[in-house]
């Protein structure tokens, strides 16, 4: 039977009808299925080696009887390729030569046509497919559409081999114009959000039909989580479910707790109980952020527990457990969490007693000064030591506390937490620090009071030369904010000051984010770091030492490493400045100004 099935390929006869290895094969023109690779790679995978030999002989034969016809080897170039990429064959190196003599023939022969242009293009990648391929653009022009999508496809993939970024994102987007169905999607929409223009990255998704393949859709349920701020996730996973695509679960309930659906996502997640098994800390992770949104205690608490049982480190989940008291205080009771809630006290003792590691010294080092002669003068009367240490005390606790009452399930303030970014998460962080400053406040009443009013005000001859450092600073920070290229505010990879300013816009606009920047910021922080540490190092260090000490604390203190020095030198300024003026105003007052300057470069 192969004998005869030989003998008919070779003389190309017309309307023939063949079998191999007993599979009947449709009647057509030779030609006709030598066109069609795909067909001629499913005859080879149902026989085997000799039938690959056999279609490529068939293929020579008839590419010699019609030397023009560039599509007829261009498919003999796809089907000796798909053997050579396999793994599981035995002879796939004998089709890698095949095929590498196939394209080199194209490139000598048949380099004029198009689709040939095109198939070679796509074997290339990095540099030399840009080099290959940008030429080509300004004859595309007058291409066919698909081909024009090809042909920016294939650049997209290029460029991003290249780590060119912006070129790589510029064709996706261009792909997507030309074809919508392309698998461009996924970076066309990062490109877009990169740039600010999630607008224009939603429209896209939502112009794009559906994939056939549930993976495919996935990975866009997953970008729009990522990358887009509104709703555009939970509408493309509505979609899916109404075309029939099953999406795992952990996709789902993201596009549901983006939104804040935590009640929806937290039942996907608590319906399915094999997700348990080997799940990922970032998956287990999520699950507890959900079920600390949701109000579900119980879930929460069993998460914890089974992470403790697993890991045996309390000191880890010491914030988590802080949430979940928050969430539903009879949880004190667990006899199975008390390891956690002993880390957590342990946690918030170590806090409030952490200033002692630098009071204590201090308190030696005025003992010396003392007995040697060298007293030292308080910045302010009634400030000592001890209140340096209790506003320290307050502060701190103050900001943990709140956010690991708020924040709990997380490590920081981050937006992502368990690997998604609510859509309101600015604003919870806006809100989160709004409770701290309240907490510290009440906290700090009894301090604020030591200080008599000439004391906040200032007292004696002020000087006009006394303005000049903080000036001078003032005018460097609103050079920078002016001199530095405006970036579009990414709401996904904010940090954390940034995101604070966005959402007490979202809560009150402007004039809330400058009451709180740059009103009662201030106040408080002077109160803390001027007042009473820098007031408490005065009475036992010279005021230079007292003030180095207490600018470091302010700087270490404040999120913003790579501003570390000017942070100090603010801190320093403001303290000189509490030491020429003899109070609190004029550091409050540098202390708003460098805020507002902040606040107003952010909603710029």
């Amino acid at each position: 039977m192969r004998r005869t099935l030989f003998k008919f390929i070779a003389l190309c006869s017309i309307n023939a009808s063949f079998v191999v290895n007993g599979a009947a094969a449709a009647p057509t023109t030779q030609i006709d299925e030598l066109r069609n690779p795909d067909h001629m790679v499913s005859l080879v995978e149902s026989s085997g080696k000799s039938t690959y030999d056999q279609l490529l002989a068939s293929y020579r034969q008839a590419i010699l009887k019609h030397p023009a016809d560039a599509a007829l080897v261009l498919s003999a170039c796809k089907f000796s390729e798909r053997f050579g990429v396999s793994e599981d064959l035995s002879w796939a190196d004998a089709a890698t030569k095949d095929s590498d003599a196939c394209q080199a023939t194209l490139q000598k022969n048949y380099s004029s046509d198009t689709d040939v242009e095109l198939f070679l293009l796509e074997r290339r990648f990095g540099k030399t497919a840009i080099e290959f391929g940008e030429p080509l653009v300004a004859r595309s022009k007058t291409w066919p559409v698909p081909q024009q999508a090809r042909l920016h496809t294939a650049l997209a993939r290029a460029y991003a081999v290249q780590k060119d970024d912006e070129r790589a994102g510029k064709e996706a987007v261009l792909v997507m114009h030309l074809d919508p169905t392309s698998i461009q999607l996924v970076p066309a929409m990062r490109y877009l959000a990169k740039k600010n223009e999630t607008a224009a990255a939603a429209r896209l998704l939502a112009s794009a039909p559906l994939p056939k393949y549930p993976w495919l859709e996935t990975e866009r349920i997953r970008a729009a989580t990522e990358l887009l701020p509104g709703n555009e996730a939970k509408d493309e996973l509505l979609r899916a479910r109404h075309a029939g695509l099953k999406i795992d679960p952990y996709t789902a309930a993201r596009a549901l707790q983006h939104v804040g659906d935590s009640a929806g996502a937290n039942a996907i997640l608590r319906a399915d109980k094999s997700l348990r098994k080997n799940e990922t800390p970032q998956n287990r992770q999520f699950r507890l952020d959900v079920a600390f949104d949701a109000n579900d205690a119980k879930a929460a608490a069993d998460i914890i527990r089974d992470q403790y049982t697993t890991t045996h480190n309390s000191a880890q989940l010491a914030s988590a457990y802080a949430r979940l008291v928050g969430l539903d205080l009879s949880i004190v009771g667990r006899s199975d969490l008390i390891p956690i809630a002993a880390s957590l006290i342990t946690y918030l003792l170590a806090l409030a007693a952490a200033p002692g590691l630098l009071m204590f010294p201090v308190h030696y080092r005025g003992t010396v000064r003392q007995r040697i002669g060298k007293p030292s003068a308080p910045l302010f009367g009634r400030i000592g030591l001890r209140h340096a240490w209790l506003a320290l005390s307050i502060l701190l606790p103050a900001i943990y506390v709140v956010t690991m009452l708020r924040f709990g399930g997380n490590t920081s303030l981050s937006p992502t937490g368990g690997g998604v970014a609510r859509i309101d998460w600015q604003k919870r962080v806006a809100q989160s620090y709004l409770w701290t400053l309240l907490l510290g406040a009440v906290g700090l009443v009894w301090v604020g009071r030591l200080f008599s009013w000439r004391e906040w005000l200032g007292s004696g001859p002020w000087k006009l030369s006394w303005l000049l450092p903080p000036a001078a600073l003032l005018a460097y920070n609103l050079k920078l904010c002016l001199s530095q290229p405006h970036t579009p505010f990414n709401w996904t990879n904010a940090n954390w000051t940034v995101a604070l300013v966005h959402g007490g816009v979202s809560l009150g606009g402007i004039p809330l984010a400058l009451i709180v920047l740059s009103f009662l910021v201030p106040i408080m922080e002077e109160l803390v770091f001027r007042g009473c540490l820098l007031g408490g190092l005065s009475r036992h260090l010279s005021f230079g030492w007292a003030n180095v000490l207490q600018a470091t604390v302010f700087a270490c203190l404040h999120q913003g490493s790579s501003h570390f020095i000017y942070l100090w030198a603010i801190g320093a300024t403001a303290g000189w400045l509490a030491k020429k003026t003899k109070g609190l105003s004029m550091p409050i007052v540098l202390h708003a100004l460098n805020n507002a300057m902040f606040v107003f470069s952010v909603v710029a």
